[in-house]
């Protein structure tokens, strides 16, 4: 009598304890596995005033296996930019202190690669950004509110500077 022996992503319960998951690996396919590693590679630093923002687009980001840190002020984000050198800045536009584009124009004289995707619900950031382009600065722009899936699609087309 032979026995053929099927492997697949349900649980392998053994005779005692929680069950037990065939890692990752053997699931997924080569392709995915890189698409996987590409995003763990990716530092990104959210930065809104608004905490629950910030905190949520972090998360957001993290579940999809991107390296990402939320802070809360544009100080700290230029701060953390020097620090841990990211490869994406996203960050809300109107904040105190210095607003987003500010705020990018200070990473970039950090980090020239990093790419700067801005995100803004309000009318006024038209204005700023033209001042920007006027000066030679180039951002990409999301609106809010963002959609996960908008926004995984943005920081995964390496087409943008």
């Amino acid at each position: 009598m032979t026995i053929a022996w099927h492997f697949s992503s349900v649980p392998v319960f053994p005779s005692f304890g929680e069950p037990k998951w065939f890692p990752a690996s053997t699931i997924l396919s080569a392709t995915e596995r890189q698409r996987l590693e590409e995003r763990r590679k990716i530092r990104i630093i959210v930065v809104d005033d608004e905490q629950l923002i910030a905190e949520t687009v972090e998360e957001i980001l993290k579940h999809e296996g991107f390296d990402a840190r939320a802070v809360f002020t544009s100080e700290a984000a230029v701060q953390l930019a020097e620090e841990w050198q990211p490869d994406i800045v996203l960050s809300d536009v109107i904040m105190p202190g210095l607003n987003g584009i500010e705020t990018g124009i200070r990473i970039r004289a950090l980090a020239p690669e990093c790419r700067i995707i801005l995100f803004s619900g309000q009318a006024a950031t038209v204005d700023l950004l033209e001042k920007a382009r006027s000066q030679g600065h180039r951002f990409e722009i999301l609106a809010k509110p963002i959609k996960p899936e908008q926004l995984v699609s943005v920081i995964l087309d390496r087409s943008k500077p």
